[in-house]
């Protein structure tokens, strides 16, 4: 049971976190901040695309600091990853390797998703909407 309780929990842990990603994206937005990707394209080089509609919304030639200049009044999309990682799940009573070796399994792309469905006691459409 705390296998599949742990399996469970490793499959939906990167949804959640996407999720909470989300939220964090549309509360930015509420509080007038812009949320970009990008970065530096060349040693000198850089483009700033929102988040949202990838329209470009600044770009130059003058190196990092331009950059980091152009980033004080944004908000950089790889700071959500830093703010909320996507960590791996803890089930009490499952060792550390072996929460490892679920990890793996349910990553491994051979593994399919009909095994994983019904090793979890899942339909498969939500072990793909998961994966």
């Amino acid at each position: 049971m705390q296998v599949r309780t742990h399996a469970r929990r490793v499959l939906e842990a990167p949804l959640l976190a996407e999720r909470a990603r989300a939220r964090r994206v549309r509360e930015l937005l509420r509080a007038g901040r812009r949320v970009v990707d990008g970065g530096l394209t060349s040693a000198t080089r850089w483009e700033l695309r929102d988040l949202l509609t990838g329209s470009v919304v600044a770009r130059g030639d003058d190196g990092p600091a331009g950059l980091d200049a152009a980033l004080a009044d944004a908000y950089h999309s790889d700071d959500l990853f830093a703010e909320i990682p996507g960590a791996d799940p803890v089930t009490p009573g499952i060792p550390p390797s072996l929460a490892r070796a679920i990890g793996e399994w349910i990553g491994d792309p051979g593994t399919p998703d009909e095994e994983i469905a019904e090793f979890v006691g899942w339909p498969v459409a939500r072990v793909r909407e998961c994966r």
